[in-house]
């Protein structure tokens, strides 16, 4: 049974046109792979369990390594234009000290910023993000992980050929946590919220400037 890649359609696909700009959150109604632009089938996926499964398996148009999105996660994406240039990694840096604020304000303690663009709880994963740059404008997207087992990410992804140096050759299960994993019992609706609320002020506030 071969697994085959469908179109990228999912809610935030139309912030990668250039000219379009905006905050999008929403919660995956199924589960779907999103490969990242330079993964492949064949490298990324533990193909014959994801073919069993009959799962869905699409390619973002943005960088990063193969995720995995489901109910029990919540996905949002920024797309903002900027006048001057500025760097993937000061626009990471403004959106997750906007969600890391945010995760605090609701009680959750531990959290940080590892490798490139991860947010941590301890030394494991809660979210991860990817950016892409259409003409002037940047778009980062990133699921956060509410409350699913991260067994499933074990089950149908391969190890990844790069990893942040913090992960230190972890499986995906043992490197992956999730809000309810570390004892928080949100459910999607109050992260959308909080989400939707906080991330409206990146539209509008001032970043570091490429020198």
């Amino acid at each position: 049974m071969a697994v085959t890649l469908s179109e990228y359609d999912l809610p935030d696909a139309f912030l990668f046109s250039e000219g379009t700009s905006g905050i999008i959150v929403w919660q995956p109604q199924e589960t779907v792979i999103v490969l990242g632009q330079s993964n492949s089938v064949e490298s990324s996926l533990c193909v014959e369990a994801v073919a069993a499964a009959a799962l869905r398996v699409t390619k973002r148009p943005s960088g990063g390594e193969t995720v995995i999105l489901t109910p029990a996660t919540v996905a949002f994406t920024v797309a903002r234009q900027f006048p001057v240039p500025v760097h993937f990694r000061d626009f990471f840096r403004m959106v997750n000290s906007v969600v890391i604020d945010g995760l605090r304000e609701m009680g959750v303690t531990g959290l940080g910023s590892k490798g490139i663009s991860d947010i941590t709880i301890g030394n494991r994963k809660i979210l991860g993000s990817s950016m892409r740059k259409v003409g002037d404008k940047l778009v980062y997207h990133a699921v956060i992980n509410i409350a699913e087992d991260p067994d499933l990410f074990s089950r149908y992804l391969l190890h990844p050929r790069r990893e942040p140096d913090y992960r230190a050759g972890r499986s995906h299960h043992e490197f992956v946590t999730s809000l309810a994993g570390e004892g928080y019992s949100f459910v999607p609706d109050e992260i959308m919220e909080m989400l939707n609320r906080r991330l409206v002020g990146l539209m509008v506030s001032r970043p570091a400037i490429v020198q």
